[in-house]
């Protein structure tokens, strides 16, 4: 898709900032709608479902049912929408009736055909994928959803791409099913795979080498290893009373049956001391470090799900109805960062701003710094410049998702790219 200018946005009909939104897979879901087998007394299209469920999550609605009997049914939803009045009780089935993996085809090509912006410094490190689960506390009459005898729970299993700081991948089980078993369900070859201590088996760390992926997990303190050679510890001076007594290794486990090789890097943070396994040897000390550290991006992006997104309100009971759910959730997500960076593109082009020079660097510039003797001035940029992005680029708040929502039947005009673009 081509990137938006300023005089495009005033020589072209004004689209509303919704149309503008859904305008990545507008046309991608209306051939999937035009596709599908009709029933002889359809009336209610996948396209008309798909996007009154965009509407829904991007408007931040408590309910999907007060939406629809309350404010499209009544007409009182601007007509700009184009969202066509349904029973409430049609839309409900329709989560039955329309399979996850069509929105799943949406939300796949998104992934492939947006221009997220990437992060150099990350990218010259491999495709960096966070791991982590999150429950979602549910109603107790959903049976699948075991999580204790008391209690039911859904898990969201959630890869998320650091290199481009956005979700890739995820699965929805049962509160109580296994966070390695879903690892391995979605592992892809060259992917480095960072997660924490739940996620740390044996058999965990062979599958993923022999995948032909790689992984930074931390470990248990009382795991027995043999330190089969001692690395040179490469930690730039000016963190060094950060991360104390430092060492990194080449070990075996002693109980291991594959009696793999891995290396271990263990630090004190504080009073906390940290054992992170990895089997590349070619990263620093301190880009292992700093990985490990950057898992906090996930946990990060649950909060955001939960609390912003409105994902702790489940709308359906069935697995179906909730993978659906979270396809949809996380489409609007990537849907509105687009958004947010594009009129960024704008705003910047447009006051001729000439600051992201850091951020466009080359992956290469960035690599050929990455040697011993300029270890501690690329790690220290590596942090200011990550730092600086991520809150600028990848960032939204309150305010930008306030300011987005009043102006979602407006005309996606001058005065609304300024506004997105700064906020």
């Amino acid at each position: 898709m081509p990137e938006l200018t300023s005089d495009d946005c005033l020589n072209e009909p004004q689209p509303t900032v919704f149309q503008k939104l859904i305008d990545p897979i507008d046309e991608f879901v209306a051939n999937q709608s035009d596709s599908l087998p009709k029933h002889h007394n359809q009336k209610y299209e996948y396209y008309d479902f798909f996007m009154l469920l965009i509407y829904y999550f991007t408007s931040n609605a408590q309910s999907l049912k007060l939406l629809v009997n309350g404010l499209l049914n009544n007409g009182l939803l601007p007509n700009e929408l184009n969202l066509r009045p349904v029973p409430y009780t049609t839309c409900s089935d329709a989560f039955e009736r329309f399979r996850p993996e069509l929105f799943q085809a949406v939300f796949q090509h998104l992934l492939q055909n947006m221009p997220f912006k990437k992060i150099p410094e990350l990218v010259a490190l491999g495709t960096l994928y966070c791991i982590d689960g999150s429950l979602f506390p549910v109603i107790s009459s959903m049976l699948w959803a075991d999580y204790t005898s008391t209690y039911k729970a859904v898990k969201l299993h959630l890869c998320f791409e650091l290199n481009r700081m956005i979700p890739v991948d995820f699965l929805v089980t049962a509160g109580n099913y296994s966070e390695r078993k879903a690892l391995l369900k979605m592992l892809s070859e060259g992917v480095t795979y960072i997660a924490d201590r739940g996620y740390g088996a044996f058999y965990v760390y062979n599958a993923i080498v022999k995948a032909g992926a790689h992984f930074v997990i931390r470990i248990k303190s009382n795991i027995l290893f043999d330190i089969q050679k001692p690395l040179i510890v490469q930690l730039p001076a000016s963190v060094q009373y950060i991360f104390r007594e430092v060492t990194d290794e080449l070990i075996r486990f002693k109980n291991d049956k594959h009696v793999n090789v891995y290396r271990l890097v263990r630090f004190y943070v504080g009073s906390e001391y940290f054992y992170v396994l990895t089997d590349r040897q070619d990263l620093t000390t301190f880009q292992i470090v700093m990985l490990y550290a950057y898992r906090w991006q996930i946990e990060l992006m649950f909060r955001y799900l939960k609390r912003t997104m409105n994902g702790i309100h489940l709308i359906k009971n069935s697995q179906q109805g909730v993978t659906i759910q979270f396809y949809m959730i996380l489409i609007v997500a990537l849907l509105e960062l687009r958004l947010k960076q594009e009129t960024m593109d704008i705003v910047s082009a447009k006051n001729s701003v000439i600051d992201d020079t850091q951020f466009d660097q080359t992956t290469e510039n960035f690599a050929s710094k990455n040697t011993e003797e300029n270890l501690t001035s690329s790690c220290q940029e590596f942090i200011e410049i990550l730092g600086k992005n991520v809150s600028k680029y990848w960032k939204i708040g309150i305010h930008w998702i306030t300011i987005f929502i009043n102006r979602l039947s407006s005309p996606f005009d001058e005065k609304t790219i300024e506004v997105l673009g700064t906020s």
